[in-house]
């Protein structure tokens, strides 16, 4: 700010300079007119009066004038500082004072009977995400590891893919096996899976146990407890089986369960639930299936995996 009043002075005196001379050129002309004579000295010392006193008040005009409007500049330099300071001071205190999000240990702890996306932390190390919480079927608290109902998105995913979780919370979509991992290794969990054909029926599978091992053990199911429901128990043979993708090694299947099925599980010489498999009513062995639901591999129209904190 005095960097560029003095800048801005400076010039103005430059300007004031430049005008003076121009006067003291006229007066050399001037006497280059008179000749030095008694008459021709009172004119000239007239003429000079005359220029003094017109110098004088051009002077006092441009210096009042001058201050006048660096006054005024630098008031509303002030303002203006003063009008940002104010507005920083106030996004910096919108920035402090907005809300941070709750999060939960597991969807049983939120205190809302709304269905929706909520921040869980399963224990004060772990990272927070977001996972879906299902809050009116069967009492509510159960966390959404898996759900299809329009075959809008493609199951038939790498490994890559299954581990980190893929689609959206609010349409279809696959948690992630890591998540599973996290939430399921540090309380004892239940496990329901939903599920309805192309005509509406209705079933579900219940277990009383669920939960999944680390990568490193390829995120095994480690734990599948007691089945009841209404749709059969067609889990009961992937128990304790390693997961396995379109680009997972094979190891004791003769074929690869994940190509052969179009899709991704804990398969055992295959498996007789294929929940990952396409999106289509035919019945094959690609298909969404749960065999026990008619007793073949029927594509199913819906299907939902939840679990619940014991």
């Amino acid at each position: 700010m005095k960097l560029f009043v003095k800048v801005l002075f400076f010039c103005v005196v430059t300007y004031v300079a430049a005008s003076d001379q121009n006067q003291r050129n006229s007066i050399a002309e001037d006497l280059g007119v008179y000749d030095i004579s008694r008459f021709g000295l009172e004119l000239l010392l007239a003429k000079l009066d005359n220029i003094q006193h017109t110098l004088l008040e051009q002077h006092r005009i441009t210096r009042e004038e001058i201050f006048a409007a660096l006054h005024k500049l630098e008031h509303a330099v002030g303002h203006n500082l003063t009008v940002l300071q104010d507005r920083s001071l106030m996004q910096t205190s919108c920035v402090t004072l907005k809300p941070k999000l709750p999060s939960y240990s597991s969807c049983k702890d939120v205190p809302s009977n709304v269905s929706g996306v909520y921040l869980i932390r399963v224990n004060g190390r772990s990272e927070r995400f977001n996972v879906y919480c299902e809050q009116e079927s069967f009492g509510g608290g159960w966390i959404v590891l898996q759900h299809r109902f329009n075959g809008s998105v493609d199951f038939y995913r790498n490994w890559t893919e299954y581990r980190d979780g893929f689609g959206d919370l609010e349409k279809e979509f696959w948690l992630g096996l890591e998540k599973m991992h996290q939430i399921s290794k540090t309380r004892a969990y239940e496990l329901i899976v939903e599920l309805k054909d192309f005509s509406g029926t209705y079933k579900y599978a219940r277990y009383n146990a669920f939960e999944v091992g680390d990568e490193s053990e390829q995120y095994n199911l480690k734990a599948l407890g007691t089945y009841s429901g209404t749709a059969g128990d067609s889990m009961a043979g992937n128990a304790g089986m390693k997961f396995k993708t379109m680009d997972s090694p094979r190891d004791r299947n003769t074929v690869n369960c994940a190509e052969h099925h179009g899709s991704a599980w804990w398969y055992n010489y295959c498996t007789f639930a294929n929940l990952n498999g396409r999106y289509s009513r035919f019945n094959n062995d690609k298909s969404m299936f749960w065999y026990y639901f008619k007793g073949n591999h029927e594509g199913l129209s819906f299907s939902r995996m939840m679990i619940r904190q014991l």
